[in-house]
């Protein structure tokens, strides 16, 4: 895997006879604007929230160093397993509706109802992202994406409300794809292939047992981590809950489609953007032999999984709706560069000996706030003011930030933990799945 694109140097620590990669760069952040515990709930100043106390974390990759490959992870974090998170305030309450001006009203026919914290309705509009009805205006003719329009600037909260995460009025119309309607042709199961230019890919794939074709599915894409695989993701690991704990009753089961790629000698180096043309081919495909809801598709993974989540991000933003990147980087490349906004969630430890925090994770974050159009904390000053101005974690139970003032529909979350190289700080089934299904469930 090619990371020349990194600055810091790679060391390679011999202990028990497993290689672990650890990139010369272990500051941890400074400062913070604190927060209140509530009822078990830790909410950071601008209204993130933590669950309770727990944990158990478990294993990680190890990156490569410089020209070659190493196996390996690093050391898990401890701790006891955490109650389900209950979410925090958000600042200001519930976000706008993006597809058209917000009232305070009901939203229109096809878009699902803000939660509490605010209404607003939704309208169609002129053609400009073409991604999301609802967030973008109309629904598409066929065989399209969404035609879009502009984002609306109303759907303020009840006075005294400030709303709570996961309820931010961003829900609108499914955008069906072409695959709605017919019967389809692709079932559940591993090693399926695709054809990409030349080359032949494999990829596993979760459909609803009571798939419908007349409904519209989100879709998950799941990147696996370095040395990893797909299956490592479809069936669950050591490392991370079958498809990062996002096909549970409590989360997306049922609900969504879930791919997991299988990247190239097991990583995703997207050399000459390989990774990102075969991500959306295998979309496309998926469109056409499934019913799947093109405003909400997502990307997920962990450490190099992370970086290919951040890259797909960068690379195909009329694609995705949001990503959630854990403990990732740049190493599959697209660091800055890049215009059109993604809603971005992320998780790191403070203590990753693999992808040290802030080198890795901060730069990234801070790229997407900008793209976004995010005020608070300013990610337009330098990376250490900007490091410093995110809440200090205590714990493996962390602390999460909503970013203010982002560009109506383009929510920004962190959540930063005190822990080493792990999906999940506190066990598979800790607070991160939640957190990430919160997140992604507000769309």
């Amino acid at each position: 895997m090619n990371i020349q694109s990194l600055s810091r140097i790679v060391c390679c620590l011999s202990i028990f006879g497993t290689l672990s990669i650890a990139c010369s760069d272990s500051s941890t952040p400074s400062g913070g604007t604190g927060g209140a515990k509530t009822g078990g709930v830790v909410t950071s100043s601008s209204g993130g929230s933590v669950p309770s106390t727990g944990g158990k974390g478990t294993g990680g990759e190890t990156l490569p160093s410089t020209g070659g490959k190493a196996t390996g992870g690093a050391s898990p974090a401890t701790g006891g397993e955490a109650a389900p998170s209950t979410g925090g305030k958000s600042t200001g309450g519930a976000s706008p509706a993006t597809g058209g001006n917000g009232t305070g009203g009901l939203p229109s026919a096809g878009g699902a109802a803000p939660a509490t914290g605010g209404q607003s309705s939704v309208d169609a509009g002129s053609a400009t992202d073409g991604r999301t009805p609802g967030r973008d205006g109309a629904m598409p003719g066929t065989d399209s994406r969404a035609t879009g329009g502009a984002p609306g600037t109303g759907g303020s909260p009840p006075a005294g409300d400030a709303g709570s995460t996961g309820g931010t009025g961003l829900a609108g119309a499914a955008v069906p794809s072409d695959g709605c309607g017919k019967a389809t042709t692709a079932t559940t199961g591993k090693n399926q292939t695709i054809t990409v230019g030349t080359s032949s890919r494999t990829y596993n794939l979760f459909i609803p047992t009571n798939y419908d074709n007349s409904h519209p599915y989100r879709l998950i894409v799941s990147y696996h981590w370095l040395n990893g695989t797909a299956a490592n993701v479809s069936d669950g690991s050591s490392t991370a809950a079958a498809w990062y704990g996002q096909n549970t009753t409590s989360t997306g089961g049922g609900s969504t489609i879930f791919v997991a790629p299988q990247g190239l000698n097991n990583g995703w180096s997207n050399s000459g953007g390989a990774d990102v043309t075969f991500s959306r081919t295998l979309i496309t495909q998926l469109e056409t032999q499934l019913c799947v809801d093109k405003a909400r598709i997502f990307a997920e993974g962990f450490s190099m999984g992370g970086s290919m989540s951040y890259a797909i991000a960068s690379a195909a933003p009329e694609i995705f709706r949001a990503v959630a990147v854990h403990s990732g980087g740049s190493m599959s490349g697209s660091t800055n560069g890049h215009s059109k906004p993604v809603a971005y969630f992320m998780t790191h430890g403070t203590k990753d000996s693999v992808c040290t925090w802030p080198g890795y994770g901060l730069p990234q974050l801070q790229d997407f706030a900008k793209v976004n159009g995010c005020k608070t904390p300013d990610p337009t000053q330098s990376a250490s003011a900007f490091q410093a101005a995110l809440p200090q974690p205590t714990s493996n139970q962390g602390v999460c930030l909503d970013f203010t003032g982002c560009t109506a529909g383009y929510p920004t979350r962190s959540c930063l933990f005190v822990g080493d190289h792990t999906p999940s700080p506190d066990g598979t089934t800790g607070w991160v799945p939640k957190e990430t299904w919160k997140f992604f469930s507000q769309f």
